[in-house]
């Protein structure tokens, strides 16, 4: 994307979150859904949460879209599944 390095900004690692208290994330919007390199990140977390090191951490969540209608309702939903405590809502039925 040709965007220059910003080298005095901290970046985090995945494994680096088991040291937080909790986390705050903020991303803009892709079309509804988050940022891949958000998605990657939080994917890199999965061996975290398989060793419970992330289990009672509060997290939360901000996002920007530049548009009304932009998918900001529905990318709320795509980040807070790994926060689920079940594989799916207790609100799915089968």
């Amino acid at each position: 994307m040709s965007a220059p390095p910003k080298s005095d900004v901290p970046v985090i690692s995945p494994n680096e979150l088991s040291e937080a208290d909790g986390f705050v994330f903020g991303f803009p919007t892709r079309f509804g859904m988050m940022a891949a390199q958000f998605k990657a990140f939080l994917d890199a977390t999965g061996g975290l949460w398989r060793a419970q090191q992330l289990a009672g951490k509060p997290a939360g969540i901000f996002y920007s879209t530049g548009s009304q209608g932009g998918g900001q309702e529905t990318t709320a939903y795509a980040p807070s599944y790994p926060w689920f405590p079940s594989p799916l809502p207790r609100w799915i039925r089968y």
